[in-house]
């Protein structure tokens, strides 16, 4: 039972089954009276964790236990307002309800008993033993939510918290007599206080002549919940989606997808359709089923696909009751600027530009807008102002059945002193297509071309500060156009794929060229890479006196990756050869693993040779890195012809939070603290070196923000005097939060007792032990040896296999059990067990092993 639920008297029920002893083999009587009933459940406060349809719902959650009449267990109690936080919808039941009478009406305040009573088909089951209420609630009485909906109601805001995040690294070099050593010090600070998260990035770098510490960034970020969108103010970067991205120091606000369920980020299409009976509507993507669901006689609609990637077609198929079946394709490709149908999107931000090539930092306002117009069109608009600058974006994107398209126009007008005002145009087209029957995929094709007088708002700031201090400026003319492709062929067992870009500017002559092409796959457990890239500045598509003034540069790299041994942390042998087209090449085997079963010290052994101009030169090197729940630790040395080398790393975080200060693995934007009083030293799941330190706290790094997680505590490495009412716990984190999550634990001295009957007897196998206030708190094992949990020292227990005085006896704890042995891993001692009351203590005798 809970230490926390309040227990109440039950007439002794009849037994639900019967056991027979005679399959024990044991020299002593057997009581299995104990395990004549079910888990009984009894009345009191619980806090279980709470699954709804199989879904976690996060939070602490405290339910109430009541005895009712017909069930031997107490049952939980519900209100209508903890069943809508649930997803439950009243609406819907009310509906169905109007006029059967079948049902008894959901009360306006408390009600207990079955949940079948209250909601047809609904169903209930306690696991007292993992503290887990699972609730079964037929969906046609919950809301209307789409897949993957968390209520914002269960967002987390965390707690108040500064932390500290740092990455160091010295590097040391001795050559030919001298030496070097350059030191790097990343710091990443801030603090959560009342929903708003302040965040400071900056780095010090140390070397033989300098000393420079440089502030990268600084913001203050708030939640707008309504609006699903973030609030900052400070440095922030535009989204390069639609207008180019402009580093700014000022106010932005923006529509932020992580807020809205699982399946409405991204763009996917609205199936719609009709069913002519009770039919199943399956839809699969190359093959594979990505979603099934039943609808009703009539036009139905399914608006909750999870996005992938760039999409491939989809075949709907629905099967109606009588077992016809029809089946359609609907088109989906999809390129960044496309949305679903009616939902919207926006971005505005002011203030000033930050970037090291402008001298000035003019003041600019940029703002974008996104709307889904219908299930394959998106319309979107964009504007700049700026110092004497403006331009604005106009754009469409149309998701077709040979491919998804975007195009966009924008005009741009830039006013300078020296000069007359520049007016320009730049046109956009994107292209992609997975043709899922080829198994080729038409990742991104984007070309763009301008006027001579297009300039963009950085270029046009750029440009004024070169005019101001009379300079030139180098990118003048800029971009003419640039095409860039990438195509993605499956072949074999590996995918072959090809990328290629050429640019040209207005004034500046010949063209950018580059492409590479790869091949990679796998063999069992061998996995291979070929791949060839060349790069060109110049005339490629001149002439021959065009094309030979420029240069270009031709790699071939070839990889090949052998795991010695399919045990956790074995090794794994990597081979590279890379070979230049100036004659250059180098050879490279590396050996890496782990050295421990939980991946904490890694290893990496590495040799090289290089061959230029005919000579051949050879070099090693090494490290080792360690990590564990304070961070991560690494250390290097290598050798080469020119000299050595030595690096030694440090990366890790301090979070100060009102339970303590906690030292952490790197932080990620969200994070989670995790409190369990005394469980020091138990391990949290799903993590690399991670567990709880002395005082019962872990930070668990890089939670998905807005959604549910799970974090699991395994109890092992803890002390067996502290038992964990639950392993798990779920939690919603709003984005750069450091939520909360608490296990309840219940410390108590686990004690292992020899005890005989006073004649010398052992006790009965299964005998249940209960200590002074009738709370069961251990069971008699073999060998007459107790097994208890909680006794308080100087206490009794009593030690019950039958319903007369005689078939039970008491026996007396010391009133120190600090002092007694270890037998295996808790403190133990011999004792008997006597009929009446005990005038003196036993003196404590080391327990000997069987």
């Amino acid at each position: 039972m809970n230490d926390t639920a309040r227990a109440v008297v039950d007439p002794e029920p009849a037994p639900q089954a019967a056991f027979s002893s005679e399959f024990l083999h044991s020299a002593a009587p057997v009581d299995l009276s104990r395990f004549e009933r079910g888990n009984v459940t009894l009345a009191g406060i619980y806090r279980p964790a709470i699954r709804v349809n199989d879904i976690p719902i996060p939070g602490d959650h405290e339910v109430t236990f009541r005895q009712v009449v017909g069930s031997e267990s107490a049952q939980p109690c519900f209100d209508q307002t903890m069943l809508m936080t649930f997803g439950f919808d009243p609406d819907k039941l009310a509906t169905h309800a109007m006029g059967t009478g079948e049902l008894k009406p959901l009360a306006e305040g408390r009600f207990c008993g079955p949940l079948g009573d209250y909601i047809p088909g609904a169903s209930l089951d306690f696991d007292d033993a993992e503290q887990v209420l699972r609730l079964s609630i037929p969906q046609a009485f919950m809301a209307s939510r789409a897949r993957g909906y968390v209520s914002p109601d269960l967002w987390d805001e965390g707690e108040a918290a500064a932390m500290l995040n740092y990455n160091l690294n010295t590097y040391h070099v001795r050559s030919q007599g001298r030496r070097s050593t350059a030191t790097y010090a990343g710091i990443r600070a801030g603090a959560n206080v009342a929903g708003w998260r302040l965040r400071h990035t900056g780095s010090l770098t140390l070397g033989p002549d300098r000393r420079r510490w440089q502030n990268t960034q600084a913001y203050a970020q708030h939640d707008l919940t309504a609006a699903r969108a973030q609030l900052t103010v400070g440095d922030s970067y535009t989204s390069g989606d639609i207008l180019d991205s402009v580093r700014l120091r000022g106010v932005a606000i923006a529509s932020d997808t992580r807020m809205l369920p699982a399946s409405q980020r991204g763009y996917a299409p609205v199936i719609r359709g009709i069913a002519q009976s009770n039919a199943q509507v399956s839809i699969r993507q190359n093959g594979y089923l990505i979603h099934s669901t039943t609808v009703a006689p009539g036009a139905f609609e399914i608006d909750d696909l999870y996005p992938t990637g760039y999409g491939s077609d989809l075949e709907v198929t629905v099967t109606e009751a009588d077992g016809r079946t029809r089946t359609q394709v609907v088109p989906y490709t999809s390129v960044p600027q496309m949305l679903r149908e009616h939902s919207h999107r926006f971005a505005v931000a002011a203030g000033q530009v930050v970037d090291n090539s402008v001298a000035d930092t003019p003041f600019i306002f940029q703002g974008t807008y996104q709307y889904g117009v219908t299930t394959r069109s998106t319309l979107y608009l964009g504007a700049t102002a700026s110092n004497s600058y403006g331009a604005g974006l106009l754009g469409w994107a149309v998701n077709l059945p040979v491919g998804a398209v975007s195009l966009d126009v924008t005009g741009s007008r830039a006013a300078f002193r020296r000069e007359s005002v520049r007016w320009g145009t730049s046109t956009r087209l994107r292209y992609n297509r997975s043709v899922a029957t080829m198994g080729t995929n038409i990742g991104v094709a984007a070309y763009r071309f301008s006027t001579p007088h297009y300039l963009g708002v950085t270029d046009a700031a750029r440009r004024r500060s070169y005019l101001k201090f009379g300079g030139i400026d180098p990118m003048a003319g800029g971009e003419r156009g640039r095409l860039e492709a990438t195509v993605v062929q499956a072949l074999g067992q590996g995918s072959l794929s090809v990328t290629a870009s050429v640019g040209d500017y207005w004034t500046r002559r010949g063209r950018d060229t580059n492409y590479a092409i790869g091949y990679g796959g796998g063999w069992r457990s061998l996995s291979y890479n070929v791949s060839v890239q060349r790069s060109r500045v110049g005339s490629v598509l001149g002439d021959s006196a065009s094309r030979s003034r420029g240069w270009a540069d031709t790699t071939i790299y070839l990889s090949l990756t052998v795991p010695l041994g399919s045990a956790p942390g074995a090794a794994t042998v990597t081979s590279t050869h890379t070979q230049a087209a100036g004659g250059g090449a180098t050879s490279l085997a590396s050996v890496n693993g782990y050295a421990s079963e939980r991946r904490r010290l890694s290893y990496n052994l590495t040799a090289s040779r290089l061959r230029t101009d005919g000579r051949g030169t050879n070099s090693g090197s090494g490290s080792l890195g360690y990590r564990n729940y304070a961070g991560s630790y690494r250390i290097g040395a290598g050798r080469s012809p020119g000299g050595q080398h030595y690096s030694a790393g440090a990366a890790g975080a301090v979070v100060m939070h009102r339970a303590g200060v906690t030292l952490s693995q790197e932080l990620g934007e969200t994070n989670a603290i995790i409190h369990a009083p005394g469980a020091a030293g138990a391990r949290v799941e799903g993590t690399t070196g991670v567990r709880l330190d002395r005082h019962g706290n872990a930070v668990v790094r890089s939670l998905l923000p807005y959604q549910i997680n799970t974090l699991s505590i395994d109890p092992r490495g803890a002390s067996h005097d502290v038992q964990l009412e639950s392993t798990t716990e779920s939690v919603a984190p709003r984005a750069g939060a450091f939520a909360r999550v608490d296990f309840k634990t219940s410390q108590a001295r686990s004690l292992l007792i020899h005890a005989t009957k006073p004649d010398g007897q052992p006790l009965p196998f299964g005998a249940s032990v209960y200590d002074a206030a009738g709370q069961p708190v251990g069971v008699v094992g073999q060998g007459s040896k107790l097994f208890t949990r909680g006794a308080t020292p100087g206490s009794r227990l009593t030690v019950s296999w039958g319903a007369g005085p005689s078939d039970r006896c008491y026996i007396d704890v010391p009133v120190s059990t600090d002092t007694l042995p270890i037998h295996g891993l808790h403190r133990a001692f011999k004792a008997p067990c006597a009929h009446g009351a005990s005038t003196t203590l036993p003196s404590p005798e080391v327990v000997v092993a069987a």
